[in-house]
């Protein structure tokens, strides 16, 4: 029987080279690869391939005033609202920023121009990849990644042709999009940041990727711990700003005025389904010995009713919502339970709420200078029993560093040259 080759990663890098002439593409490779979902059939990466290019989902707006030279990018490769709204919010507080943004169409239209053009680029790397020994929904993946992010590449390559701006900054560097569109402005001289998107975890699902595949001149963290998680992940210590949350450019407080005898859970992603059955078994059970009630904060991957079957309705008060504002939440719950690497943690801490989070009992994991952890309902039943004060200005400078966000990011933009 003939041994098939295996799939080197110079084979695939080569390949993309020839896309984008001139750009370092080794850090979207990665980021691909590791992202690449093996559970996902043959028919749905077709699916997903067919509907990806006759039809447009999106249209870019290009918001612009005369005389501006700094320019930020929000792409749709991970389209999520609650991430463009901290986009949008964030942005619209500095006039000194052009920014490009999707939007997304009330419905889909069709465009033959868009699919002809992706269709010549298809055969192309179809032919490119014929050498190389790969699953066949796996080639079907590439291809079809690899001509979306052409066309986005090739879209923004034309807006800057246009303008002449000195420097980027982009929601997020381990997109694959903004990853590549980060290498296209470096190489017409724009400096270049990113900022930082949620609360990353090198032990977690996504194994620091953030860190690993960013490509950006400066990298704006939240706050110290992101930096030394960044260090740890061999981000170099003086490419990373510590600036403060995004999502606060505009400070919020709670006004909490009683008890409820109500606490949140806060679900974690979809891949995460083990991990959050059970906090809902520890909600049921809490609710149970110390007569509370309690409501599921889902996150935005969940589809919601995966979890009902492990859901006690005695003890659960229904309308759970992850749209909700976090700090409506938090004035109408006495505490939270949260799961292991969710970035409403920062939220919590910014807003002073008392919470306790999970830790994975595989590895034992917990985040410096917070004592609120437990790995089993024992452990949680102590926690909730202690009732002492869990939050402190020492926890709020290393996770949230400032309230005034504006300024501190302020500062920054007025040092860019």
């Amino acid at each position: 029987m003939k041994r098939k080759r295996k799939v080197r990663k110079h084979d695939i890098h080569e390949i993309v080279l020839k896309e984008f002439k001139g750009l370092d593409t080794e850090k979207m490779i990665l980021i691909l690869e590791e992202t690449y979902n093996k559970k996902v059939s043959l028919g749905l990466q077709l699916k997903r391939f067919i509907n990806s290019r006759w039809h447009d989902r999106y249209e870019y707006g290009h918001i612009k005033t005369q005389g501006n030279k700094f320019i930020a990018f929000y792409s749709d490769f991970y389209y999520r609202e609650d991430h463009l709204k901290i986009f949008n919010d964030f942005i619209q507080e500095f006039p000194a920023f052009d920014y490009v943004k999707p939007i997304k169409l009330p419905k889909e239209r069709v465009n033959l121009r868009r699919g002809l053009k992706m269709l010549k680029w298809d055969v192309r790397n179809l032919w490119r990849l014929r050498r190389i020994d790969m699953e066949f929904r796996y080639r079907v993946y590439w291809i079809r990644v690899l001509g979306l992010i052409t066309l986005y590449y090739y879209n923004m390559s034309k807006l800057l042709d246009k303008e002449s701006y000195t420097f980027g900054l982009v929601y997020n560097d381990s997109n694959p999009y903004e990853n590549i569109l980060v290498q296209l402005m470096k190489k017409k001289g724009i400096h270049t940041a990113t900022l930082q998107h949620g609360l990353f975890d090198k032990r977690g699902y996504w194994k620091g990727i953030e860190f690993r595949a960013s490509v950006a001149d400066d990298w704006l963290a939240w706050n110290p711990y992101s930096k030394e998680l960044g260090i740890e992940c061999g981000v170099s210590e003086d490419k990373i700003k510590i600036l403060g949350i995004p999502r606060y450019i505009n400070p919020i407080h709670i006004n909490k005025k009683r008890e409820s005898r109500i606490f949140s859970v806060i679900l974690g992603e979809k891949a995460l389904m083990k991990e959050n059955r059970e906090l809902i078994e520890f909600a049921n059970l809490l609710s149970k010995d110390y007569g509370l009630k309690y409501y599921l904060r889902y996150h935005p991957t969940c589809k919601h009713d995966e979890y009902d079957p492990f859901i006690d309705k005695e003890y659960c008060i229904p309308g759970g919502e992850e749209r909700e504002e976090v700090s409506r939440m938090c004035e109408k719950t006495d505490f939270s339970l949260i799961g292991s690497g969710t970035s409403m943690v920062i939220d919590l801490i910014y807003l002073n709420h008392p919470f306790f989070q999970y830790y994975r009992q595989w590895d034992g994991y917990r985040y410096k200078k917070r004592d609120n952890y437990f790995r089993d309902y024992p452990e949680l039943k102590r926690q909730v029993s202690k009732k002492e004060s869990l939050l402190n200005e020492e926890i709020f400078y290393y996770y949230c560093f400032t309230r005034d966000v504006k300024q501190s990011y302020t500062h920054y933009f007025d040092s860019i040259n």
